[in-house]
């Protein structure tokens, strides 16, 4: 609470900052690491830096803390005015074995003041590999729409307001687990087609302890 207050303070008097705070309300963020076996991570900082805009113009260190004994964590904080103010949580933000996460949210993922992220899975960096999709375009009329994988993922960014920028960003990079199959789901759009008609295309891709690429040709 202590580290809390000073850093809310010394915001106050921070002519500098170009992000303004209600003085008046806090807010909470709160959750449990645990790793792959369901097991607490204790002893891991956890810090909320709040961004402004798209561009992440402007960013305050605002909150920290240190996991406790079962791996939970609670951080309370003023709330940024304005909703378009970008609240990063960021994980485990060390080199150490385990993975690093950043968890972006706005005002509007808060239920009555509060931002439960529930149980976050921390994976060891040496079970993580990469999936890398290489985009073979062949036609001028093709594009594709959406890629997706389905299994176990180490998702180092999540967006909890992802869907609207799903149409404007293609992912064709994945950080995954180790020694598993995962299933690649993607749609091409066929221009040339008066009805511009949907082909929906599956691929099941192995992982094994390397980097993998994998080309979609279209």
């Amino acid at each position: 609470m202590q580290k809390t207050l000073l850093l809310f303070f010394c915001i106050l008097i921070c002519s500098s900052c170009t992000i303004q705070y209600d003085g008046e309300t806090r807010i909470v963020v709160q959750g449990q690491l645990i790793d792959k076996n369901n097991k607490p991570l204790s002893n891991k900082k956890i810090e909320i830096q709040t961004y402004s805009g798209d561009t992440f113009v402007g960013s305050d260190l605002i909150s920290y803390t240190d996991t406790d004994a079962d791996g939970k964590f609670t951080l309370i904080f003023p709330a940024p005015k304005g909703d378009g103010i970008s609240i990063i949580t960021s994980i485990n933000d060390e080199y150490n074995e385990f993975q690093s996460k950043h968890i972006n949210a706005l005002k509007k993922n808060f239920s009555n003041y509060k931002l439960d992220l529930n149980k976050i899975v921390l994976y060891e960096n040496n079970d993580i590999t990469q999936l890398d999709l290489i985009l073979n375009k062949t036609s001028t009329n093709k594009e594709i729409t959406e890629a997706h994988i389905e299994g176990l993922q180490a998702d180092i960014h999540l967006d909890l307001n992802a869907d609207g920028l799903e149409n404007r960003y293609l992912n064709t990079h994945f950080d995954v687990i180790k020694n598993q199959n995962v299933k690649l789901s993607y749609t091409i759009v066929d221009y040339s087609n008066p009805s511009q008609t949907a082909a929906k295309h599956e691929a099941v891709i192995t992982i094994n302890s390397d980097k993998v690429t994998h080309i979609i040709t279209y």
